[in-house]
């Protein structure tokens, strides 16, 4: 175990690791704090009745979160593409874990807590200054509006954690899967993966039922809404909620073991 994972020597790494890149950390919360800057200026600036509404703040929130996290851990590894850094970062005194274990860390919870305080010291900042322009500001408490659950389907709360998820570990991959660009690879390699699942989704529920199809299933295990003689059926299995989560985070899951094996290819 010991060879595998070291406290003493995890922290060595992560100290090296700060002193390294805390510049590129530093200009990066600068950018992050720049685009959500401009995008609550571009809503609020769009808005006809002087207000910035829970709905406009909270899109700008979930552009600049997912956008930026997809973006941060695109190239959390994409050191060891490079041909000289990379060297230097394969003889690190550290194991195979520790090195993807830093990497995940950084990439996503060091990322969703420096994120989340810079995005809402930005929104208090200029929610202030709109609120003194006699502004209307919708406040943090109705975010809860956005988030109620409805019955029978997966809270909005629960379905935005699976997507951050899924969106780390797909951009994990991707930066040790491709040697450069790999930010505008990884991205085409999801919008790719998407747009082949839908096609194939909608042909192979139009093979299967000859009744219309009035709602097809966007994820496995949600129902399914046949249309015959007037009359809407629902087709589903019972507890699909719990399916469809545990495939979320099965596939998450698969994702990253993936990544460190790519990982270890690299050091092998």
């Amino acid at each position: 175990m010991k060879q595998a994972f070291n406290w003493s020597r995890f922290m060595r790494l992560a100290g090296g690791h700060f002193r390294k890149d805390a510049k590129g950390y530093l200009i990066s919360c600068l950018v992050f704090a720049g685009i959500s800057v401009g995008l609550f200026v571009l809503v609020a600036s769009s808005s006809n009745d002087e207000s910035v509404s829970i709905g406009n703040q909270f899109f700008v929130y979930l552009v600049v979160i997912y956008g930026a996290l997809f973006i941060f851990t695109a190239g959390v590894f994409q050191a060891y593409q490079r041909p000289r850094e990379g060297m230097f970062q394969l003889l690190l005194p550290a194991s195979r874990f520790e090195k993807f274990l830093w990497g995940w860390l950084v990439s996503f919870a060091g990322y969703a807590v420096v994120a989340n305080a810079v995005f809402f010291v930005v929104r208090y900042l200029l929610m202030q200054y709109y609120s003194a322009r006699g502004y209307a500001i919708a406040g943090l408490s109705n975010y809860a509006q956005l988030l109620e659950d409805q019955k029978d389907t997966i809270p909005v709360m629960l379905v935005l954690v699976l997507v951050y998820l899924f969106l780390h570990a797909f951009a994990l991959y991707g930066s040790l899967a491709f040697r450069k660009m790999a930010v505008l690879k990884t991205a085409l390699a999801l919008l790719l993966v998407v747009v082949s699942y839908l096609m194939v989704n909608r042909m192979l529920y139009a093979a299967l039922f000859q009744s219309e199809i009035q709602q097809a299933p966007l994820l496995p295990f949600m129902p399914l809404f046949l249309k015959d003689g007037g009359i809407t059926y629902q087709v589903d299995i019972p507890n699909w909620h719990y399916w469809l989560v545990t495939l979320s985070i099965v596939v998450t899951v698969l994702l990253w073991v993936v990544s460190y094996h790519k990982l270890r290819e690299k050091e092998g």
